[in-house]
């Protein structure tokens, strides 16, 4: 079947066979219009499957997408994200790629690959195979999550930790469990919270709170269902798994103190009070939950650059009084005896930790007081 040729001036949307159409192609037969271009082109993934699109002319187009498209910082798609070339080599696949390349936004999930890929869970550029892709049935399966949890379904189980994946799995009643397929290990998406909490008053419809009971704890040998706890968002609850298998995985070192909230000119007490998808200075990513102690915000200090992982857990303990600690698995200087200060054993870390905290960073490095 050849092309359809349509005006943005058209009143009614080009169809063959009573199927409107997604986008129509230009004469390059690669060269796709995108819907803005086309003007009133109504959305439909059906009449794709039936359309004369060979398979290298939509692997020519998503492969072009990839390059094309970057993230919020400037990374290429294509960095974090490819579709394996032997599984995914239909049409019917290589629309739904191009479908999810081209009308999806990856920034959230980019930023759960990337940690996930610094932790060692997993390699970059993620290969996507077509069983990935069938995770969702349509683009009304796909839709009826928020897009970041759907997202997290389709790449979920290549986040590895050796015996378990984060994979998402889903059962006909709505419930979603992470992990694990057990009972305890389910995630409560988009759960009631106080009108007045951070939580709600950020709430992304895109990426919502969730609220688990998932944790990993060495002394149990592995996950464990514990007390449940509320993620800032699904985004934020994927790369708390991340972390929280790396620090009980890996050899960390960590220096800590209490401190008031006001200090260093109220630094701690906007971080805990800012929305907690607002970005923070020189951090790579940053992610929240509240749960049974306190509010706690992490922020990752490291990125792909670093042979090793460091990051500054911030506690509310909910008297005024904020628990500050830097981790790392940074390699001690060499010549430092265990009895060196934190700031002279790991001075990178250390270093990186000094401009997220501004003006905190002499209390926690320096012994002001």
């Amino acid at each position: 079947m050849g092309a359809v040729n349509s005006k943005s001036t058209d009143e009614a949307s080009p169809a063959i066979n009573g199927q409107v159409l997604d986008v129509v192609y230009r004469d390059e037969r690669d060269e796709l219009h995108n819907v803005k271009d086309l003007g009133h082109i109504r959305r439909s993934a059906l009449f794709f499957s039936k359309v004369d699109f060979p398979a290298q002319i939509l692997r020519n187009r998503l492969d072009r997408s990839l390059h094309r498209i970057r993230l919020a910082d400037g990374t290429r798609l294509a960095a974090v994200l490819t579709f394996d070339a032997q599984t995914v080599s239909e049409a019917r696949e290589l629309l739904a790629a191009v479908w999810l390349v081209e009308e999806q936004k990856w920034d959230e999930v980019a930023e759960v690959l990337q940690w996930a890929s610094e932790c060692g869970c997993c390699t970059l550029p993620l290969n996507l195979t077509a069983d990935d892709i069938n995770t969702h049935a349509n683009k009304t399966a796909y839709g009826s999550f928020p897009r970041v949890l759907a997202q997290l379904m389709v790449v979920g189980r290549h986040i590895d930790f050796g015996d378990s994946c984060l994979q998402i799995f889903r059962h006909a009643n709505g419930e979603v469990r992470a992990i694990k397929d057990e009972p305890g290990y389910q995630v409560d998406v988009n759960p009631p919270v106080a009108a007045h909490h951070l939580y709600q008053q950020h709430r992304l419809q895109h990426d919502p709170p969730v609220r688990s009971w998932i944790n990993y704890r060495s002394i149990s040998g592995g996950w464990a269902s514990i007390i449940p706890t509320i993620d800032a968002s699904v985004s934020s609850f994927a790369k708390r798994t991340i972390v929280n298998h790396f620090y009980w995985t890996h050899q960390i070192s960590s220096t800590s103190i209490a401190l008031n909230r006001r200090v260093g000119g109220g630094r701690l007490d906007g971080l805990l009070n800012q929305s907690p998808h607002t970005p923070v200075a020189e951090c790579t990513t940053t992610l929240s939950r509240d749960g049974w102690d306190g509010g706690v915000r992490w922020l990752v200090l490291t990125n792909g650059s670093h042979d090793f992982v460091a990051w500054i857990v911030i506690l509310d303990c909910g008297d005024g009084t904020v628990w500050v600690s830097v981790r790392t698995s940074e390699a001690p200087a060499a010549g430092m005896s265990e009895g060196a200060p934190f700031k002279c054993r790991f001075a990178v870390t250390t270093q990186l930790a000094r401009v997220a905290l501004g003006r905190v960073a002499p209390f926690v490095f320096d012994g002001q007081v």
